[in-house]
């Protein structure tokens, strides 16, 4: 994904915006809100992010370029397929607990720019970033030979995707991560060999 060059006051501007969109949803914060919390005027804010919509972009790439680099750095760890994957959940995890419901249901809804960010990130991060773990997981024994890798991830992806969004409307107490959760052991047991889950259920109860 193309980098973005934030500036020390662009990114306390996108450090306070993201988390109040993250608390309360998208459409229901305010520049005033966010510039009262920076304890700036909002023309300050305006100088660097012409309308709320580029806010929310940029938010949204700043937050997926912290993010690629935690994947980065689980994957230069050179871990198995399975311990990998779990680690992976985890960061996951971290992102999923910040959320309130309305969070992706308004950039979907609401910010088409900003939801478009986000699929292209699923398309060269995070697709590849799974078929990779499958391809090395069924080449080392721990995944089953007979999953067509590609599908799989689609089949993932498209999951985890519609989980997601039928959370954000349905009236559940369940947080946003436990629905991962549950998500993340649901794939990892169906694609499992015997000897991967040995792995899986070494960890997977930590997890």
């Amino acid at each position: 994904m193309p980098k973005e060059h934030f500036s020390h006051l662009d990114i306390k501007m996108l450090e306070v915006a993201s988390t109040l969109f993250k608390v309360k949803g998208v459409k229901s914060v305010t520049i005033d809100e966010i510039a009262c919390q920076l304890k700036m005027s909002k023309k300050t804010i305006y100088q660097h992010f012409n309308t709320k919509a580029q806010l929310v972009n940029n938010c949204v790439s700043w937050v997926l370029e912290m993010k690629e680099k935690e994947i980065l750095q689980v994957l230069q760890l050179k871990l198995d397929p399975i311990t990998e994957m779990l680690e992976l959940g985890k960061l996951n995890v971290e992102t999923f607990r910040m959320f309130s419901k309305n969070t992706l249901k308004d950039l979907r809804n609401f910010y088409p720019e900003a939801w478009s960010i986000i699929e292209v990130f699923k398309e060269q991060i995070i697709y590849p970033q799974l078929l990779s773990n499958l391809n090395s997981g069924i080449q080392q024994g721990f995944y089953r030979d007979n999953i067509q890798a590609n599908i799989v991830v689609y089949m993932y992806i498209g999951l985890l995707d519609s989980v997601i969004m039928q959370h954000s409307v349905l009236k559940t107490e369940t947080l946003l991560d436990e629905v991962y959760k549950e998500h993340l052991k649901m794939h990892m047991y169906s694609i499992c060999s015997e000897k991967g889950r040995n792995t899986l259920e070494q960890f997977v109860n930590k997890f």
